[in-house]
């Protein structure tokens, strides 16, 4: 069985933990993005006569703007996947892993970059289905045209992954944390 790592970043975990995805449960950044959440009513701050936002305002349609870019692509990259590569986990439905200790480490230093606390590096097994992909070819989440995206979403899932590029392992199934190899 393949060994892989996972970094925990908001509630630590324990050995024997199980992450179980096979009854097509979503993770955490499935809720985060396509979840509407709090957002602002823009539609009635668009009809005030003299629009004025508050500073908290502005920042939570800039948050509300970066969800929905990344909905959609995520969106995207599901549609694809589901045409293409059926057999592959979903990104909505999948423990995000690194295939090395290295490879975690550099995802960790981004991580921190980003501003997200790492609690843990642990050591993961499943028994699901696996995927190997090259996040550099993640479609943008800018305002690229959407057949641009279509055929970046089609590069990541048919590009497998190579150790010069920043690689992501997507584990569906039933996941348990096989030993806590490091805490920050």
């Amino acid at each position: 069985m393949s060994v892989f790592y996972h970094l925990v970043t908001r509630q630590a975990v324990h050995e024997r933990q199980v992450f179980d995805f096979s009854q097509g449960q979503t993770n955490w950044q499935a809720k985060f993005f396509l979840d509407h959440g709090e957002q602002l009513p823009l539609d009635q701050l668009l009809k005030t006569p003299r629009l004025a936002l508050t500073s908290a305002q502005t920042t939570q349609l800039r948050r509300d703007r970066d969800r929905q870019a990344h909905a959609l692509r995520e969106s995207l990259l599901e549609l694809v996947r589901l045409r293409d590569h059926p057999a592959y986990p979903s990104r909505l439905r999948c423990l995000f892993v690194a295939s090395s200790y290295k490879q975690a480490l550099t995802w960790r230093d981004l991580f921190e970059k980003e501003g997200r606390q790492v609690l843990q590096l642990v050591q993961v097994t499943t028994d699901g289905p696996t995927f190997a992909g090259d996040a550099t070819l993640l479609p943008a989440t800018d305002g690229t045209a959407i057949t641009t995206k279509l055929a970046a979403a089609a590069r990541y899932w048919s590009t497998p992954a190579t150790g010069e590029r920043l690689g992501e392992v997507l584990l569906g199934g039933r996941i348990v944390v096989t030993r806590i190899v490091r805490t920050f």
